[in-house]
């Protein structure tokens, strides 16, 4: 990596923020009062496109007063459009803190981005609100870096002096070693294939950056090494020759292209300007060429586009053939740049393909769970994972007509398989069994542990959220258990609290809500936090971290409510609340919990054709919802029926497969599938 990831890295991620319960932060503010970082801005820019500079107004450098920067974050100018999905960096030259602080001794030209204190964040070396000075940046272990650097003065002059290009340095080369002022002059002035990369990307502010310094040099190793005058290159077609040779990557440049497989994910104009690179004759490394790349995907896209009307079996079979073609594309350059969505798209297609082809079943419901958790989740997780890759309407489309046909139907004969052994054996998961799928989390007596709510929390999420926690300094154990029947929230949530025992279902309900025994009120989340402190268990609202001893309850993560809303595109933002999930918990370790344990209250079918409609008699039904219905007493029915977990006199219909007595939505949940019912537990210690 370069210097620059680690910065912009830095700071990006002091705008995170916990999406349940905060709003994104309108801006980060980036103080620097004795302007250490300003004689890199040009160059910072360029990786950094949502960054824009306090100063004088030249909109081309993304520059202005006070004023036209708030306009800027608010995306109303026509000479500056900031990227989507960023959130804007302020650098503010010889500005600190303390300055934006007291709006009303703030300096006229500072006042109008005064508010921002409140509505955005910092990037700030500490609690404190220091500014992050370069030489703190270089040697603070938080950054990843904790170099090794001299602090005389001729070190930090000589760090200041060649910064722009200290920014695009390899980190490797900096480690392991004293660096002293002629370290670092040596270091930045002695590549060339960084200088060449760095100029391909940007020409003109390349030249206009090195004029005065290492613009003859450069010139000269051009010429020396790699047979060409940059100064003939601008607005001509021989930088053409030049990212041909870059691409052929024959002699000397074989060096470059290397340099420019570890830095290419920060020089998106040169990636841009390598689509136009042609190969020439037979015998050339396709994987260089962007070219043969985009050539590849379109002929993916046509392929999978043409599967309409197609059987199954030759829709499989021609999946596993285009992916065994194009499989060694996940090894080109471009696949890590994300320039290959239809080939990611394709992989989890034939992942789907995999696993959907073989019949599904059980002697038992318990055999059945366990093959589920052993591999057969990983059916579900490629049908999100193809959709989620599908970023427009059109890929959108293509492959939710796909899975349409080698996704669904596989998911309605598994549903159909479980739900007739739970009519020969009955549901596993009723209250009072102790057997390890059915633990129940409502019977805590463990101190000093976090339980964490996320609602809708499948399986397969689990184990993607599993991932992204063994990132922290965590050891994290994934077991599963049976949810409350049916699979609805107010029912299975109210199950999974530590309160549990203090509810009953009253005979006549038509939400599925438990209700507090000793006082008949419906449970909510008012009688979830009096009835935890009674227990003295410490509900941790927002970003609160309360005391790491005894026990707490949090809940971050509503992917069911998503879920709902989204419908067909949930699969999009999955990603997205995990993260949220993975933050609150680093927040929690960081706060001295040592043991967290997230529980969840169902699970959930998406589909990308939407759930077909099952028919049962209004006659029969006191109410009827989406996956269940709550049936009339002494009803007598052909449906699959099951007792209300919170009063076993309240009997529950279940709606055949994966169908819906009502129709239309491509999300939801509260029947009988291994999808819905059997949940994730996740044990997390820190091993700190």
């Amino acid at each position: 990596m370069q210097l620059i990831d680690y910065l912009a890295s830095q700071l990006r991620s002091s705008a995170n923020y916990n999406s349940a319960v905060q709003i994104a932060p309108a801006a980060i503010l980036w103080t620097d009062i004795e302007r250490q970082w300003q004689s890199a801005m040009p160059s910072i820019k360029q990786y950094l496109p949502e960054l824009v500079e306090l100063g004088e107004y030249n909109p081309d450098e993304r520059t202005g007063p006070a004023i036209w920067i708030k306009c800027a974050i608010a995306g109303v100018l026509e000479d500056l459009e900031l990227p989507e999905g960023k959130t804007p960096i302020i650098y503010l030259p010889g500005v600190g803190r303390k300055d934006l602080r007291a709006i009303e001794q703030c300096p006229d030209e500072l006042r109008p981005l005064a508010e921002l204190q409140y509505r955005g964040c910092w990037w700030a070396y500490n609690t404190a609100g220091r500014d992050w000075s370069v030489g703190s940046f270089l040697t603070n272990p938080r950054v990843g870096l904790e170099l090794d650097v001299a602090k005389d003065k001729k070190t930090q002059a000589a760090i200041l002096k060649i910064l722009p290009d200290l920014l695009e340095t390899p980190d490797e080369s900096l480690r392991g070693k004293k660096l002293e002022a002629q370290d670092f002059i040596n270091i930045v002035m002695d590549d060339p294939a960084k200088d060449i990369l760095g100029w391909l990307n940007n020409p003109e502010d390349k030249q206009a950056l090195w004029e005065d310094s290492k613009w003859p040099i450069f010139k000269q190793t051009c010429s020396d090494n790699f047979g060409f005058d940059p100064d003939l290159c601008l607005g001509n077609t021989d930088i053409e020759s030049v990212l041909f040779s870059l691409c052929e990557s024959e002699g000397e440049w074989q060096a470059v292209w290397q340099r420019f497989e570890d830095t290419a994910h920060n020089l998106p104009l040169l990636v841009e300007k390598l689509k136009s690179v042609q190969p020439v004759g037979l015998a050339f490394n396709a994987s260089h060429f962007l070219c043969e790349n985009l050539k590849d995907e379109n002929e993916i896209a046509d392929k999978l586009e043409g599967f309409a009307g197609q059987d199954v079996t030759v829709i499989k079979k021609q999946i596993i053939e285009v992916f065994e073609q194009q499989a060694d594309r996940k090894s080109w350059l471009w696949y890590g740049l994300e320039l290959s969505p239809w080939l990611t798209i394709l992989e989890q297609l034939a992942l789907v393909v995999e696993h959907t082809d073989i019949a599904f079943t059980g002697p038992s419901v318990e055999v059945m769970a366990n093959t589920y958790k052993e591999r057969f989740w990983q059916a579900d997780a490629a049908a999100i994972n193809a959709m989620a890759v599908a970023k427009d309407i059109n890929q959108q489309q293509i492959v939710a007509d796909i899975l349409a046909v080698i996704y669904t139907p596989w998911l309605e004969q598994v549903t159909l398989n479980f739900q007739n052994l739970v009519r020969a054996e009955g549901y596993p998961g009723k209250p009072g069994k102790s057997d390890e799928v059915n633990e129940s989390t409502a019977q805590y007596d463990v101190g000093s542990q976090v339980v964490f709510f996320v609602d809708g929390l499948r399986f397969d999420t689990a184990k993607a959220l599993q991932q992204k926690l063994d990132k922290l300094s965590v050891s994290t154990a994934l077991k599963t258990n049976w949810c409350a029947l049916p699979s609805l929230t107010a029912t299975a949530k109210a199950a999974v609290t530590p309160v549990a025992d203090l509810l009953i279902g009253a005979q006549e309900n038509d939400n599925f809500t438990p209700m507090v025994a000793t006082s008949g009120s419906e449970f909510s989340s008012y009688h979830l936090k009096k009835s935890l402190d009674a227990k003295s268990w410490q509900y941790l609202d927002g970003l609160e971290t309360g005391k790491p001893t005894g026990n707490a309850w949090v809940q971050t993560g509503d992917l069911d409510n998503m879920g709902h809303k989204q419908q067909m595109k949930m699969p999009l933002n999955i990603d997205a609340v995990l993260e949220d999930v993975v933050a609150r918990v680093d927040g929690l370790l960081k706060a001295g919990w040592k043991n967290i344990r997230i529980v969840t209250d169902h699970g959930w079918l998406w589909v990308p054709n939407k759930l077909a409609e099952a028919s049962i008699s209004k006659n029969m039904v006191k109410k009827r919802l989406a996956r269940c219905a709550i049936l009339k007493d002494n009803v007598d029915t052909s449906e699959l029926k099951v007792p209300w977990h919170w009063n076993e006199n309240v009997s529950v219909a279940m709606a055949p497969g994966i169908s819906g007595y009502v129709a239309g939505d491509y999300y939801n949940h509260g029947g009988l599938s291994l999808q819905e019912c059997l949940t994730p537990v996740l044990s997390i210690k820190s091993t700190n």
